[in-house]
């Protein structure tokens, strides 16, 4: 029910554009694409890794503070 940006309000990002953002992961159907979501309607899908996207850097691991 959200939209541009598709998060829930109250969420604690700011700057988010209402546009494609990569994720790390390649489509195993066409290696040339990668998995993406599109913060303006919330669309999960993949996109040819050629275009010039939005990137968000996020910690992986534990999902915990180890320190």
């Amino acid at each position: 029910t959200q939209s541009n940006p598709a998060l829930p309000s109250g969420h604690p990002f700011t700057n988010v554009q209402s546009n494609v953002y990569w994720s790390s992961t390649t489509s195993v159907v066409d290696t040339s694409n990668a998995w993406v979501v599109l913060f303006s309607s919330g669309y999960v899908g993949y996109d040819g890794k050629s275009y010039g996207d939005y990137v968000w850097c996020v910690r992986g691991g534990h999902g915990y503070d180890a320190y």
